[in-house]
């Protein structure tokens, strides 16, 4: 499964947006933290939103790609 994820960086942490999934985001104060908390944030939203069009996955999600955009102001 691939799902786009946009990262942004504002006052030297990160926060990132998923745009097939409304409502998901997750946060961190380096890319690490910040790419952790989006896997499970990217898990727990598939599980728990009935209307999605994904299906969870069965083995742990992957982070294959992310657009950093602009910092935000």
């Amino acid at each position: 499964m691939e799902i786009q994820a946009n990262i942004h960086l504002e006052d030297g942490s990160y926060w990132a947006d998923v745009p097939a999934l409304p409502g998901c985001f997750a946060s961190g104060e380096d890319l690490d933290e910040l790419f952790a908390s989006l896997r499970e944030g990217i898990e727990l939203y598939l599980k728990d939103d009935e209307r999605s069009e994904f299906d969870p996955p069965e083995r742990p999600l992957v982070l294959t790609s992310a657009t950093l955009s602009d910092a935000v102001s």
